[in-house]
C-alpha cells in the first residue's frame, strides 16, 4: 500500500462507487479526506469529513476548499470524481439540456473545484490532483455521446493544467477507468438494464457479451471499483513523484492501441 500519512486529501462525489472506493483507499492508507457530494457513504470514519452540497452550484468549489481548510488547515490532494453517466438513444436525440447538464456535472464540477484548490495545492509542496476521466474518451461510443465528450475533456484538462502547475510542484494526471461495475451499473433502470433490453438477454449474460464481444476486455470481467482507487492512490502518492500530465487507463486491456 502507498503512504499517504497526513495528508489532507478532497474527493468530489466520495459516497459511492468509484469515489467511495477512493475515500475509503485513501484513508486506508493514511490520508484525513473531505467528501464534497449530496449524499453521505453508507458509514462515516472519523478521517472522513463530509461537506453536503451541490457541485453543479457556482460556489460550491469555494465552500467545499473552504470548509477543508477551516477543519484542515491545508490541502495536500485533490480527485475530480464526481460525475454522471446518461445513456442515450442517439446524437440526434440528446437535447440541449441533456448536454447542458452532463456538462455541467462531469466538466464544471471540477474546473470550479480546481480553480478553488490550486493556490492551496501550490502552497503544499506535495500537492497532486486526479481527474476522473473515462476510456470511453478514447473510444467513443455513440449511447454516451455527451459523456465521451465530457470525459475526453478532462483527460485535456488535466494535461493542460500539468503544464501551468508543474513548475510550482502540483502534480496532476488522470485516470481512465473502463467498464468499472459499480452499483450504477445495477440500479433498476441503470446500465445492465439497458444492455440486456438492447441486446436482449437476460442481465449476467448481456454483461458477458458486453465484456467479451463489445468491449473485449483481456481479463474478461468489468473491474472494481477498488482497482481504479488503488491507480487513484499510486499517482497522488510520493510513489508517483515524477508523473505528472499523463492519463492512466484501468480497462483490463480493452483500450487496444501503441
Amino acid at each position: 500500500m502507498t503512504d499517504l500519512s497526513g495528508m489532507i486529501a478532497v474527493v468530489t462525489g466520495g459516497s459511492s462507487g468509484i469515489g467511495e472506493a477512493t475515500v475509503r483507499r485513501l484513508i486506508a492508507d493514511g490520508a484525513y479526506v473531505v467528501s464534497g457530494d449530496l449524499m453521505r457513504a453508507a458509514d462515516h470514519p472519523p478521517e472522513l469529513h463530509h461537506v453536503d452540497l451541490d457541485l453543479t452550484d457556482p460556489e460550491a468549489g469555494t465552500t467545499l476548499v473552504g470548509a477543508t481548510l477551516d477543519r484542515f488547515g491545508r490541502l495536500d490532494i485533490l480527485v475530480n470524481n464526481v460525475g454522471i453517466a446518461p445513456t442515450r438513444p442517439s446524437f440526434v436525440g440528446t437535447t440541449d439540456d441533456d448536454w447542458a447538464t452532463t456538462w455541467s456535472v462531469n466538466v464544471m464540477s471540477a474546473v470550479r473545484v480546481s480553480r478553488a484548490a490550486l493556490p492551496s495545492l501550490k502552497a503544499s509542496q506535495r500537492g497532486s490532483v486526479v481527474f476522473v476521466a473515462s476510456t470511453t474518451g478514447r473510444t467513443p461510443d455513440p449511447y454516451f455521446v455527451d459523456y465521451a465528450v465530457t470525459k475526453a475533456g478532462l483527460v485535456t484538462l488535466a494535461k493542460t493544467l500539468a503544464e501551468e502547475f508543474g513548475p510550482h510542484g502540483v502534480r496532476i494526471n488522470s485516470v481512465s477507468p473502463g467498464s468499472i461495475r459499480t452499483p450504477l451499473w445495477d440500479q433498476p433502470g441503470g446500465f445492465v438494464d439497458d444492455l440486456s433490453a438492447r441486446l436482449g438477454l437476460p442481465r449476467e449474460e448481456a454483461v458477458q457479451k458486453f465484456v467479451r464481444s463489445e468491449r473485449r476486455i483481456s481479463l474478461g470481467r468489468p473491474g472494481h471499483a477498488a482497482e481504479v482507487a488503488s491507480a487513484i492512490s499510486f499517482l497522488v502518492s510520493d510513489d508517483a513523484s515524477y508523473i505528472t500530465g499523463i492519463d492512466l487507463v484501468v480497462d483490463g486491456g480493452s483500450t487496444k492501441s501503441v
